[in-house]
């Protein structure tokens, strides 16, 4: 039986604005959008300032009214990338297996260290105690024989919890709470299970499978059915950025298109959904490539390499653009295709005389914010008004 465990950061933009300025500890704290004029949503909130009923992504102006006592403050950039690379700098002194899942959360598989650093409630303990002392960032750790539980754990106290929970406990510690609690089911998923009367994850791991395939179909079925049983993968792959070349977007049109402009809008679907990747890795890359096969199956793809990594939509959406606009439209066109590689540090930046910097940062946060939202309520949940209608989706 492996030993997994699945640390995640208490409320990580709000700690890290708290470590970097302990004065914001004296009360409630929201991180996002104008403190001035109250506009945009919240990023994160401290524990204080959720006792309250704040949550993320909320209006700022709905945020203020429930705790008016709370100060808040701008995202600092590059704060939390920062403060992200010492965290993870540290779970590489206790292993070399470290899957990263996001900015403040990653997977460690500790089995066979117990001679090392003790049992995994004492290795929790450990890297707990660090990460507060050294970084003051809090976080909750879930352990587990695999993944799936591990997270699952993790969630079950915070702030600065440790639990315990293998698959023997999975009916006493998880099935009594709500279905749409179990890691992989999401808003949809629960409104179509609940309507099957379906409200917890032991009516989900009880459910027949014939019953549940009509509900979600077969692969999801029988993924879901495994989660709500506490079977998951033990599987921690520390390559899965660092062997990543490229990431791309590809739309197949129902009818053939010919009109630039149309191509340009679905460019920025793709932008869009590639870059919403790039940053769920936390890279950045220097290479845009566009990808067109026409209706007789000819396939033409053009790049640009420009000076600094980029995980902007805008700046990728630009330069897609930039080369749709030197493709020959001859013929119609089948597929569109907008990629991006030559991944570079993404701290690095050398702004040209002519860049305005204050627009480049700003764009950096609408994409933060964007993400947050698609965290919390699912990708399709947040588009850019130009791309409401588009009846394609990247594959």
């Amino acid at each position: 039986m492996r030993t997994i465990l699945h640390i995640d950061m208490n409320s990580f933009f709000a700690s890290c604005e708290q470590a970097n300025d302990p004065r914001l500890k004296d009360g409630p704290l929201i991180v996002g959008g104008d403190p001035q004029k109250r506009r945009g949503i919240v990023l994160a909130a401290s524990y204080d300032a959720k006792a309250y009923g704040v949550k993320t992504a909320m209006p700022i102006w709905q945020a203020v009214k429930l705790c008016p006592e709370a100060t808040v403050v701008k995202p600092t950039h590059n704060l939390y990338s920062n403060i992200s690379r010492e965290i993870m700098g540290i779970f590489d002194e206790y292993t070399p297996l470290k899957q990263q899942l996001s900015i403040d959360e990653a997977f460690l598989d500790m089995t066979g260290t117990e001679n090392l650093f003790g049992s995994p409630n004492e290795v929790a303990i450990t890297i707990q105690n660090r990460l507060l002392g050294e970084l003051d960032i809090p976080c909750s750790v879930g352990i587990s024989s695999n993944k799936l539980l591990a997270k699952m754990a993790s969630d079950y106290k915070k702030p600065l919890g440790i639990t315990e929970i293998y698959p023997k406990d999975v009916k006493e510690k998880l099935w009594d709470l709500p279905v749409g609690e179990l890691y992989g089911v999401g808003k949809k998923t629960t409104v179509a299970l609940n309507k099957m009367d379906i409200s917890t994850i032991g009516d989900l791991a009880r459910c027949p499978m014939s019953v549940l395939e009509t509900i979600v179909g077969n692969k999801y079925a029988v993924e879901i059915h495994n989660s709500a049983n506490g079977i998951g993968s033990d599987i921690i792959n520390p390559n899965v950025k660092n062997d990543m070349k490229s990431i791309s977007n590809e739309i197949t049109f129902s009818l053939d298109v010919s009109n630039l402009d149309e191509l340009k809008k679905e460019a920025l679907l793709l932008a869009d959904s590639v870059s919403w990747r790039l940053r769920k890795h936390i890279s950045k890359g220097k290479t845009i490539s566009i990808k067109i096969k026409y209706n007789d199956f000819n396939v033409i793809t053009r790049s640009i390499t420009i000076d600094e990594p980029t995980d902007v939509t805008d700046t990728i959406y630009s330069m897609a653009c930039n080369l749709l606009d030197h493709i020959p439209l001859d013929k119609p066109v089948r597929l569109l295709g907008v990629g991006i590689g030559n991944f570079g540090n993404q701290d690095y930046r050398q702004l040209s005389l002519f860049e305005n910097e204050k627009n480049t940062v700003k764009k950096e946060q609408v994409d933060k914010l964007v993400d947050e939202l698609r965290g919390r309520f699912g990708y399709n949940s947040v588009k850019r008004a130009s791309l409401i209608n588009s009846k394609y989706k990247p594959k």
